[in-house]
């Protein structure tokens, strides 16, 4: 039996020739409501469903309805053949727009198969047009791969037959209530750190931190960078998400030195010099154990997490409560950097919208990313980054308890708009480490 996950969040596209049995599947897999058809809008806008001289109207319509289903959180269907790239593209958009999933279900019968069912319908299709559309099915089997759907299931005729339809939970809903322990911004403060989860009573054993009461750590990014033991900020909190002692999420800092250890060029500052002075000192070997085991956790994080149910939800930079319980490339950037208005200041930093000003969430929403003096509720929200690396102190805030426990830095490490400058470090791209001046910033 063949299982489609689809997240509750999802617009699912169907695409296949007439004949193919795309609304029967739809039919039986999904209530009526949640499906928009093509055919049943020609329907609408022009009393006869075979009238293709409407078909410009009733598109125009297929794809008002989407919108406006979306646009109020509903999982919806679209059934039409679905067979140009364009049309495709287009509910893609759609999808986009409400940063929502989108599901490609590709019905792939065999031409026989669907001329077959096509003259046992009432209202038959013409064989040529059947014909035709198995072309551009053969076609649309070998571009869908480079499209941007979140997920693509291809279905032989044994697999719609015993298909299971199942709706599933986003990645970002991890089914945990706590306790936990939210930490933030850490930016190479391990002393910091060690002496935080020590004062949260965890207990170092066999080289990694743990609760005796079973708390979780749960870590808001950006580890590493500018602090005086970036590296071993990593592997502390790489250890305790091996061990299931903790949970993360990534910040832009994570990002940046992902991009770094992916071979991309990317400009070396901000405190990301500091990082990889530290991993121009370790071995070859080492550098590659570290490397690959940054690059899996980060290719596994997600971008924010809901958690008890969620009543909880943490992310580096924070999220708006319409976002929350959807994942787009928007939410992801929104999640890394917070409401960015594409201005920078004279530092080279840039200027953010005070969203948090706004929240009006039932949700308790946990972030950082922005230093702020002091970790303050408001709206429901909290900002834990209390610049420790500048000085200030490492927060953690515990849940449910809601109880703000603080460490303050050893001294300054790093000033805030303190420049970067472009340092001759060992780059990884596939040939290996060489040395070489990367160029792009991906800081923002």
């Amino acid at each position: 039996m063949t299982t489609i996950g689809i997240p509750g969040t999802s617009l699912v596209v169907l695409c296949g020739p007439a004949g193919c049995g795309k609304s029967s599947f739809a039919g039986k897999h999904f209530s009526p409501t949640r499906v928009v058809s093509s055919d049943r809008c020609r329907e609408l806008v022009s009393d006869d469903e075979e009238n293709m001289a409407a078909s410009h109207r009733a598109f125009k319509l297929f794809r008002c309805l989407i919108d406006q289903r979306l646009a109020l959180g509903r999982l919806t269907v679209a059934d039409s053949t679905a067979l140009t790239a364009k049309s495709r593209r287009d509910l893609i958009a759609l999808g986009r727009k409400h940063d929502f999933q989108v599901v490609l279900v590709v019905f792939d019968l065999p031409l026989p198969l669907c001329l077959e069912r096509n003259r046992s319908r009432q209202r038959q299709v013409p064989e040529k047009v059947i014909r035709m559309h198995r072309r551009l099915l053969d076609r649309s089997l070998e571009a869908v791969a480079g499209e941007d759907f979140d997920l693509v299931y291809v279905l032989s005729r044994e697999e719609m037959e015993t298909a299971r339809v199942e709706i599933v939970p986003l990645p970002v809903e991890v089914p945990l209530a706590g306790p936990f322990d939210i930490i933030g911004d850490i930016h190479g403060c391990c002393d910091e750190l060690e002496a935080l989860l020590e004062k949260l009573g965890y207990h170092r054993e066999s080289g990694v931190y743990t609760h005796p009461a079973g708390r979780l750590a749960v870590f808001l990014g950006d580890l590493g960078d500018r602090g005086p033991r970036c590296l071993d900020s990593i592997s502390l909190v790489l250890d305790m998400v091996s061990r299931g002692a903790a949970l993360y999420v990534p910040g832009n800092h994570c990002r940046k030195l992902q991009a770094y250890f992916s071979g991309r060029k990317i400009k070396v500052a901000h405190g990301l010099e500091k990082t990889l002075r530290e991993l121009e000192g370790r071995t070859a070997a080492e550098r590659e154990r570290i490397t690959g085991r940054f690059m899996e956790l980060y290719g596994s994080a997600q971008p924010y997490l809901m958690l008890d149910g969620g009543k909880l939800v943490v992310s580096h930079a924070g999220i708006k409560e319409n976002m929350l319980g959807r994942l787009s490339k928007r939410i992801r950037e929104f999640c890394l950097f917070g409401d960015t208005t594409g201005e920078v200041t004279e530092d080279g930093l840039p200027v953010r919208r005070d969203w948090a000003a706004n929240y009006r969430g039932e949700a308790l929403l946990v972030y950082g990313h922005t230093p702020v003096e002091e970790a303050v509720f408001r709206n429901n929200t909290i900002d834990i980054d209390q610049g420790c690396v500048m000085g200030g102190k490492l927060t953690a805030l515990r849940y449910p308890e809601r109880e703000i426990v603080q460490v303050a830095a050893a001294e300054v490490y790093y000033l805030r708009g303190e420049a970067g400058t472009s340092w001759p470090v060992y780059t990884r791209p596939a040939a290996g480490w060489q040395k070489e001046t990367v160029k792009e910033d991906l800081y923002r």
